[in-house]
C-alpha cells in the first residue's frame, strides 16, 4: 500500500512536471513571438525586456522540469527539496510578473505616446509631432482621444491621422484615439500571457505540494527500511 502510494506520487509529480514543460517551451514561443514583432514595430524598450523576461522564464522552466524528473526518479531529498523551493521562488516571480502585465494592461501609456501627447497639448509645438505620428500611422488612430483633439489645440490632423496619408477624404479620418488603441494593443499582448501564466502558478503550487508529499514519503519508507533492517 506504501509502496503504491510512493509510486503514485512519482507518476503525479512526472506529470506535473510534463505540463510545466510543455508550457515552458509556450513561454518561449510566446516570448520570442513578442521579440518577433518588436522587431518589425520598435514601441518602447521595456518591451524587449519583458519578451527577453518571458523567454528566460520559458527556459528555466523547461530545465526545472527536467531536474524535477530527475529528482522523482532518483527519489533524492536534497534534489526534491531543491526542487520544490524553487517551484515556490517562480511562483512568486510570476505571481509578480502578473501583477505587472495587469497594470501595465490597466491604462499605463509608453514613455514614446505620452510624449507625443505632451507635445499635442503644447500650443507653442508648431513642428510636426514625429513621435505621436509613428503610433498614429502604427495604431491607426488620432490624437489622445480622437481627431477632435488636434481641432481644440487649432491644429490640423497630420497625414498619419488617415488611411493612405490621405486627410483630403474625411472618411480616412481614424476615429479613434491612440490612447484607446494602445489600451487595447496592451491587453491583446498580455492576456495570452496571463492566461499561461496563472497555469503555471497554479500547476507550480500544486508540483512543489507534492514534492514535499513525495520527500515526505520517501524519508518514512526509509525509516522503514532502517527499522525492519
Amino acid at each position: 500500500m506504501f509502496r503504491c502510494t510512493r509510486k503514485r506520487l512519482k507518476v503525479t509529480l512526472f506529470v506535473f512536471n510534463a505540463i510545466c514543460a510543455i508550457m515552458g517551451v509556450i513561454l518561449m514561443w510566446f516570448g520570442a513571438w513578442l521579440h518577433s514583432n518588436i522587431g518589425e514595430i520598435d514601441v518602447d524598450n521595456s518591451e524587449t525586456l519583458v519578451a527577453t523576461v518571458i523567454v528566460l522564464l520559458g527556459a528555466v522552466l523547461l530545465v526545472m522540469a527536467i531536474f524535477g524528473c530527475a529528482a522523482t526518479y532518483m527519489e533524492s531529498k536534497s534534489m526534491l527539496i531543491s526542487y520544490a523551493v524553487i517551484l515556490v521562488i517562480l511562483l512568486v516571480i510570476q505571481i509578480f510578473l502578473v501583477s505587472i502585465s495587469y497594470t501595465a494592461a490597466s491604462g499605463s501609456l509608453s514613455s514614446g505616446l505620452q510624449r507625443g501627447f505632451d507635445e499635442l497639448w503644447d500650443r507653442r509645438n508648431t513642428n510636426k509631432n514625429t513621435t505621436l505620428s509613428f503610433y498614429e500611422e502604427w495604431l491607426q488612430c488620432c490624437g489622445k482621444s480622437s481627431a477632435n483633439d488636434y481641432f481644440l489645440m487649432d491644429k490640423v490632423p497630420p497625414p498619419s491621422c488617415c488611411r493612405y496619408q490621405d486627410c483630403t477624404n474625411v472618411l480616412n479620418l481614424y476615429v479613434d484615439g491612440c490612447e484607446k488603441k494602445f489600451g487595447e494593443y496592451l491587453t491583446e499582448k498580455t492576456s495570452s500571457f496571463n492566461t499561461i501564466s496563472w497555469c503555471l502558478i497554479i500547476t507550480e503550487l500544486i508540483g512543489s505540494v507534492f514534492a514535499c508529499i513525495l520527500l515526505d514519503s520517501i524519508r518514512d519508507y526509509r525509516d522503514r527500511i532502517r527499522f525492519y533492517n
